[in-house]
Formats: C-alpha cells, structure tokens, sequence
C-alpha cells in the first residue's frame, strides 16, 4: 500500500493536449520548448524570470530539459506573466481527462505502459556529463555530422536521459523524434536471434545449437559445398565439418559477405565480396524471389574458409533465419511478429512500411566533408529517399526477407526491417528483464543467460584467440559484440557489455553490471561514435555522482576516469547567464577533431565500414600458406592469388624432420597426444603443399614480420612465439642464417640456450637466442596492420634475411 501511495504521488498529471510535446520518454522537454508553449519569446527570457523565483523559493534552476514536474511547477510560476501559461493552468484545473506521466501516457492504437523515468541524481548519478552531451550533439546536428538523432539512457529500468536533435528530414525539416522509423540494417540480427532462441528453448523444436545446418536446409549438405583454395592450392576443398547453428549465430561458419555502401561496383578483381557478385546482382534483378531461392544460391558459393576455424562478418544470421522458416512453416517476417514484435507491441518494426505510414521514414544520408575541411559543415548526401520513394516502403521493398544483411548492391542497398527508438527499446528493456516485459515472458531466463555469453570459443572449437575483428577481448555472443576482460581491451570499454548497431546509423548497448541500456537511432551512414558518446556520458555521471568532480577530462568525448583526485569544484554561474555561442562551438569543434583522430573504431563500426578487408582471419590453430617466393610465381590476374598474397595465415612445418631447420631432438609429450587423433583433411593436404625453402633463398613467415630479441635479455622469452633461423648454404659457399617459415614457442631458457616447441609436429629442440626472432602476436595470429607497414611483403633480399 505504501509503495503504490509513494508511486502515485510522483505521477504527475499533464492535459491529453500537452502528451505530444513530451514524446518518448514524456518526461523531459528542452527550456526551448518549454518557453513556447509558457509564451516567452525565447529560452533566455524564460530562463531570467524563472531563475528569479526559483531563487525566493530555493528550487535548483533549470538545466537544459525540464520534465513534467518541471513543467508543472513552471505553469503555475508564469500564469501571472503570459496569457499562454494562464491558460494552460485553467486547463489544468478544468481538464478532466488528464494523463499521468510518466506512467501510463496515451499512444495511438492504445495505451502502452511506458518506462518510468526519474532525474539523474535519484539513481546517484551526476547531471553535468548529460548536459554536456546534450550541447555537443545538438553542434554535431549543426554540423550535419548527422541529420538528426534519438537517443535515451535507461538505468535501473528508469529513462535518465532523453534527446532529440535534429531532423528526419532535412529538406522538409521535419523534427528527428522517438517515432520516427528508422532503417536497422545489421540490427535485424538481433530480432532474428532471439526469435531462433525462442524455438531453441522449446522441447516440441527439437532443436540444438550444434545441429547441422543441412537437417534444415538440404543445399547445405557438406558434399554439396566446398571452400576456396588455401594459398599454394588451386583447387576448391571440401568441407572438413559441417556448419552448425551455433557457427551461424556467430559468424563462424567461413560465409563471408557482399558489399557495402561505397564499397566498388562491379566488384574489382581479388575484392573481398568478387564472389558474391553473381548473388547481388539476381537479388537485384528480381531472378531471386524470396528467402529460400537466396539461401540455395549462396550454399553455391565457397566457403571463405573452414567452419569454425575463424570469426568473420557475414550474412549467416540472414541463412539462419531461413531456418526459422523451415522451422516455423512461415515466412521470416511473420515469424519475427508471431515470436517478438507481436509480443512486445513493437508496433512500427515490420520488413515494409505501409504507404499510409511512408511520412513517418525519412531519407538516409551519407555525411560527407566539404574540401576536406572537417571544420565546415558537412554536405549531407541522400542514400535512400524518404517517403513513398524510399526501399523500405510497397513495391520497393525486396523480395528477400533478409535477417540483416545487405543483399542488393551497394547502388540499391537494402537489408532488414524498419524500428523506431521507441519499438526497439522495448525489446532491450525485455533483454534487460530476462525475458519477460510488462508481465508477457519471451523467453526464459536461462536462455537469454546463454544469449548474452561469448560463444565465439564453442564455435571455433574451444581456441580462445579468436576475437572479433582483432579487437582485444572482443567476442560475440547471440546479440552481438561482448566485451571480455583483456589486458588490452579499448579504454572506455566493460567487461561483459554487448551490443552491436546497423549500417543507417542505429546502435544499442547493454551493460549488467552498471544496469545500463544505452541506445542511440540516427540514420547517416557510417556513424556509430554517438551511441560510444552515450556510454561514456552514463558511465562519467555514475563516477561523478559516487566521487564528486575529479581531476578528469569532462568532454562529451571523454571515456571514464580512472582517477579519483578531488578537485575543487568551480563556481556556480549566475542563473540565466548563457556561454557565448561561438566559444563553445570552437571548444566542440577541437573536441570532435581530437576524438576522430584518436579513437578506436569500435566492432560495430568496423562491422559497417566500406574498403578493404582481411579475406580470412586465421587463428594460430589453421595451416593456410606457403613461403612467399612460391605463392609469387602465382598468375597476378587471379582473385585466388590476390586472396593469398593479402591475406595472412600460419605457414606449417616441414612434415619431414630431415628438412627442419631445428633438426630433430626429442618428442615432446604432447606429440604422442596428437599422433593418436588422425590430422585434419586441411592439415593434411597443406603439409602436401608446404616445401622446404629453397637454399640461398630467404623466405619470412606470412603471419607477422619477426622483430629482434634483445639476446642480453633472454628471460623475457618465456613462453613468447619464434621464427626461427637456420644455417643456409649460399652459393658462393658461405654460410648466413636466414629466417624461414617455422614457428615455435619457448618452454625454458638457461643462458642463451632456449628449449621451443615447433608448431605442427609439436616436438621439443634446442637453439640458441640468436637462431631466434620474436613474432608479434596478434589475436587472430596475423599481424597488425601499422601505417609504416608495407602493403605487401617484396620478396626477400639477403640483407632483410641476414640475422
């Protein structure tokens, strides 16, 4: 009774005429607004008369949003001073149809129960990080970094922050707002998986994440597929497993994907989607008519590498939701209604927007910089149209039921369903519940435990140096990139937070261990850096609201502290005192080139972004390449041998002892363990390939340029990984040390002799430290690429091969 006599005291009751003008969540507005509707001719004019009686009263002042209290208390101070404040107070005491906020306000279609909201300092958080992002955004919309955004902060299930800025469209200035529909792209995905969840959890499916995907989709029967040469091999190989659900929930299967925006059209020879071109250009034409043709299509095309034995992006959550069709007997979009959308009253998230709603998207642009002057304002170009004319509204939407992917070209680029920030947060607000939202249970709660873990280590069979486009400590878990504690890991970023956003602009996160849901909606092209911003604003005002101000930056674009030096805090301006305009547009303008100069483009960024790529991300465990000097010989007019000439991968030792520059010693004890499983048909076939260097030519493993190891510091080896050097004839009958393709792993050092373990034949041997060179490790077991890197390796010399 106490409980629900405290809830009812902080709802406050608001005219049904007011409710739009407190759209999702309803309770915050700006001081902008809120002087139109109290009849003041601008912001600072309310902001003078308001200061004054907040001041006699000892209220805190207006900050930048009022909310419905707010703006309640405000209608009652300025009744005496408009005739629009006094009238709105009459409707107050005369309206008897009033609307609480923010508890139960009124949508069309019915009511929706809505998100309790509450001031930042309830939930120990500051307010100072928000009003700062709030500023930098709206400069950002000025710039036309992007057209327009929504973008809201929920912790402890209450709406703390809330902004709209900017337009949905431009040209008609038509106000960017919670309702505006918005194109999701790659944030299908998540839809997709969590209504396959919603079938992996039932007994009746009898289904398993290690199912094959062949039980539901006969094209992807093993014989039926094959994978694309390993580099020294001309030929297709067949598949050595078959793909599991899992590896399609993660983006481990070897399927790669198509092109993006800007990305060249037609394809360019050894481009990373040449192989998709065919399967583009029939979604285009209309010679694909639906999921199911589509699917049959692509189990045609080659594999990018083994199933499982690498991550990639790819268009594996658009196969998977095929299997949802097979499984449902229904088509993709009926089955994301009947299983998520219906459920969750995602009332405006659908594959096709009706004609009756086209008003409600907007066009989708690209920013892009004038001169190459990033401190102009940026020219927005138009991708998709707005309105009637848009991909996503009647006969212009595709055929293809895609779970995500782009699967038209990049002139006509279309994938995925159509939200609203509204829609979507109810589907992360019952993410964040476990399953279950406003008493309806999706799914269980074991199951979105299983959803939200990293399963990047199941799907590549147990190897945990597998991280999703090289960021350290990044997996994947059902929903997208979860973040794992690493020593590395990017600054700013928490462990065991996931998310992941779309090629239009949208971007969620979910942090449980700071209760957060983060989600930011804008649709530019590219851009994803404002829902980081969003994060790093929550995650400041939770370490200022528990330490009070720290000798820390406070920009918009700051990642948390790691510090707790108090600083005295600085004084408070005079109440109604503006910043100067131009001052502050000159401090976000060096804050906004510092960051995008110096930030790390995030996994969801890199997910989305045109250019080259890696062909395949091997980990140490796969053998794929052979000494350069060999794939030189190679034709140059080939994609296969562009593919193997770029792409990094692990080169295996010499099968035969004799050949091995480490010569034979002694088995190690884990060589008997490998004798005892039979290798691999890939492991096999690349020993088959693999040769010994050829004398007086100086061959460097593919995966990392060796560095010097410093030999009056031997003990920092341990355990590190070695090229390893050894004593070549020339030909004018010398003797010189050249570094060739063997790899090994320090087990013990005395002195400068060092006991290895040599990859591939996993025996022991000894050599001393200068026989050796230090590879630089990365975590797909290729190198970093670095700006004084060269694009390609020349071949060797002697002077590069000399120890």
């Amino acid at each position: 009774g106490n409980a629900a006599a405290a809830a009812a005291a902080g709802r406050v009751e608001l005219p049904r005429s007011l409710l739009p003008h407190f759209a999702q969540p309803e309770v915050h507005m700006s001081v902008e607004s809120a002087a139109k509707l109290l009849g003041f001719p601008g912001e600072k004019e309310l902001r003078s008369f308001a200061g004054k009686q907040l001041k006699q009263t000892e209220e805190e002042p207006l900050g930048s949003h009022v909310g419905a209290l707010s703006f309640k208390r405000l209608v009652a101070l300025s009744s005496a001073k408009t005739p629009a404040a006094r009238k709105l107070l009459e409707e107050f005491l005369a309206e008897k149809d009033m609307v609480n906020l923010p508890a139960t306000p009124v949508v069309a279609a019915g009511a929706l129960p809505r998100w309790p909201s509450c001031a930042p300092e309830e939930l120990g958080m500051d307010r100072a990080p928000f009003e700062r992002l709030h500023q930098y955004f709206q400069w950002r919309t000025r710039m036309r970094h992007f057209a327009g955004i929504a973008c809201g902060i929920v912790r402890n299930g209450q709406v703390v922050y809330y902004q709209e800025a900017g337009y949905a469209n431009v040209e008609s200035k038509v106000k960017m707002t919670g309702d505006t529909l918005v194109r999701l792209f790659s944030m299908t995905k998540c839809l997709v998986a969590a209504a396959f969840m919603t079938f992996l959890e039932d007994p009746a499916a009898c289904m398993d994440l290690d199912d094959p995907v062949h039980k539901y989709i006969p094209a992807f029967s093993p014989a039926q597929m094959s994978v694309l040469p390993k580099r020294g091999q001309k030929e297709n190989q067949p598949l050595e497993r078959p793909i599991t659900l899992r590896q399609l929930l993660t983006h481990t299967s070897g399927i790669g994907y198509g092109a993006t925006l800007d990305d060249p059209w037609p394809p360019q020879k050894g481009s990373y989607y040449k192989i998709y071109e065919e399967l583009c250009e029939k979604t285009r034409d209309g010679s694909i008519k639906n999921l199911e043709e589509w699917c049959n299509m692509i189990a045609k095309v080659p594999l990018k590498g083994q199933p499982g034995h690498f991550w990639d992006y790819s268009y594996s959550l658009d196969v998977l939701g095929r299997v949802l069709e097979v499984v449902a007997g229904k088509p993709l979009d009926a089955v994301l209604e009947e299983r998520i959308c219906g459920p969750l009253k995602m009332r405006d998230t659908s594959f096709a927007v009706p004609k009756d709603q086209a008003h409600r998207i907007g066009p989708w642009y690209k920013s892009v910089e004038i001169d190459g002057k990033p401190n102009l304002a940026h020219q927005l170009e138009v991708v998709d149209s707005g309105g009637e004319q848009s991909g996503w509204v009647g006969g212009n939407v595709s055929k293809v039921l895609s779970g995500g992917g782009t699967v038209e070209v990049p002139l006509v680029m279309k994938g995925g369903m159509v939200s609203t920030f509204n829609d979507y947060l109810r589907f992360l607000m019952m993410i964040r519940n476990f399953g279950e939202l406003d008493g309806v249970r999706v799914l269980r709660r074991e199951t979105v435990q299983l959803m939200i873990t990293n399963h990047v280590p199941a799907s590549c069979n147990g190897k945990k140096t597998v991280f999703v486009f090289d960021k350290p400590g990044v997996g994947y878990s059902c929903l997208g990139q979860i973040q794992a504690a690493h020593p590395k890991q990017d600054k700013g970023t928490c462990s065991g937070e996931y998310g992941w956003g779309g090629l239009a602009g949208p971007a969620w996160t979910i942090d449980p261990r700071s209760d957060l849901i983060v989600l930011s909606m804008t649709q530019t092209a590219f851009v994803l850096d404002h829902e980081e911003y969003l994060r790093y604003a929550a995650r400041r005002a939770i370490h200022q609201g528990i330490f009070g101000s720290v000798a820390a930056p406070a920009k918009a674009t700051s990642y948390p502290p790691e510090i707790f030096d108090v600083v005295r805090p600085k004084a408070a301006q005079e109440v109604g005192a503006k910043e100067d305009q131009a001052s502050k547009d000159t401090e976000f303008e060096e804050e906004y080139r510092i960051a995008k100069t110096t930030r790390s483009k995030t996994a969801k960024e890199r997910a989305i972004l045109p250019g080259a790529r890696l062909d395949r991300h091997p980990s140490d465990e796969v053998d794929s390449a052979v000494p350069l000097a060999e794939a030189s010989q190679e034709s140059e007019a080939t994609p296969a041998s562009k593919r193997r000439r770029y792409s990094a991968g692990t080169v295996p030792i010499a099968s035969d002892p004799a050949s091995s520059p480490l010569g034979s010693t002694k088995a190690s004890s884990s060589q008997a363990t490998a004798a005892s499983s039979p290798p691999s048909a890939g492991r096999a076939q690349a020993s088959q390939v693999a040769k010994a260097p050829s004398p007086g030519k100086a061959t460097f493993p593919a995966v990392s340029r060796p560095v010097e190891i410093d030999p009056s510091k031997p003990e920092e080896l341990l355990f590190s990984r070695v090229a390893v050097r050894s004593s070549t004839a020339a030909g004018n009958g010398s003797v010189s040390k050249v570094l060739v393709a063997e790899k090994a792993r320090i087990t013990a050092i005395a002195g400068d002799a060092l006991e290895v373990v040599a990859e591939g034949s996993w025996s022991t041997h000894n050599v001393k430290v200068g026989d050796v060179s230090l590879i630089e490790e990365s975590q797909f077991g290729v190198p970093t690429v670095k700006s004084t890197d060269p694009k390609e390796f020349p071949l060797p010399t002697s002077s590069r091969g000399s120890p």
